[in-house]
């Protein structure tokens, strides 16, 4: 997802999952796949790390996408998610897209 509009729509009619350094906000999608959006906001640290926090967040969905349902995703990165490891980060985002395929939770 790349526009605003998207992003909002969402944000405002979407159901929540939270995880210590992350907000996950999804709905079904009206496509075939799912798809994600990111935001990172400054609260969180300069451009280098929100940008590592963005690239390792897409690569981890990239990895899981397959074993998703046809949903839209924005994740929220919240303090700290700057300071945690490339692996920390991934396990994180891994279990919360487990979460929404089981609806389960750990």
């Amino acid at each position: 997802m790349r526009r605003r509009g998207e992003f909002l729509s969402i944000q405002n009619g979407g159901k929540r999952l939270a995880s210590r350094h992350f907000l996950f906000v999804h709905r079904q999608s009206r496509g075939s796949v799912a798809r994600l959006g990111v935001t990172v906001t400054k609260k969180i640290g300069g451009a280098v790390k929100r940008n590592r926090v963005k690239r390792v967040t897409r690569e981890t969905f990239r990895r899981a996408r397959q074993g998703l349902p046809p949903v839209d995703i924005v994740v929220i990165a919240r303090k700290g998610a700057a300071e945690l490891g490339t692996l920390d980060i991934t396990a994180e985002l891994e279990t919360a897209f487990g979460r929404l395929v089981g609806g389960a939770r750990p």
